[in-house]
């Protein structure tokens, strides 16, 4: 089944996790670049009308700093931290006020911790090693400076359409249906 999410990439993270990414996180294969997920999953079919509200709502932001600061775990999952988190968690909101038919992680989760993806393991062996290995690389300093609609499948995904930011036009706040 297709699926569609929105993500800030984050290519200044590339160097410090592509290879462990390439080798333990399934999303890397499937082609999605290093990134913070702002929602996921968003729509099956994203319509003009949609990308069109993605472009206005995006466009009102402005490009803003971040740094990848240390390793940290869920259940199988190492993933560097992001701070500040409050800027993309009010994205997510965002988003999710527009499309509440789109939940983050369709409702599974009560809090939205961003977060940058590395390993998906629960090779505890592999994990210590994920760590050490990037935390020689932290803190790492990033720009996100635009969103990317993805969509795909367990055969692979592909950036769809790019929303840059800093178009300084006011957010709409009305849910969409």
């Amino acid at each position: 089944m297709r699926e569609s999410a929105l993500l800030i990439p984050v290519p200044e993270a590339e160097p410090a996790v592509r290879d462990l990414r390439r080798l333990h996180d399934p999303a890397a294969a499937l082609g999605i670049p290093a990134h913070v997920t702002i929602l996921y999953p968003f729509l099956p079919e994203v319509d003009g009308t949609d990308q069109a509200e993605l472009d206005h709502l995006f466009g009102s932001v402005e490009p803003f700093g971040f740094r990848l600061t240390r390793t940290d775990r869920f259940p199988g999952v190492i993933y560097l931290a992001v701070e500040p988190a409050a800027p993309f968690r009010r994205l997510t909101a965002a988003v999710a006020t527009l499309w509440p038919q789109a939940p983050p992680y369709r409702g599974d989760h009560s809090e939205v911790v961003p977060h940058l993806t590395v390993v998906e393991t629960t090779d505890e062996q592999v994990r210590a090693e994920a760590e050490r290995v990037l935390g020689a690389h932290l803190p790492i300093t990033a720009e996100a400076k635009e969103v990317w609609l993805v969509a795909g499948d367990e055969h692979g995904w592909e950036r769809t359409s790019r929303f840059p930011f800093g178009r300084r036009r006011p957010l709409r706040t009305a849910p969409r249906g």
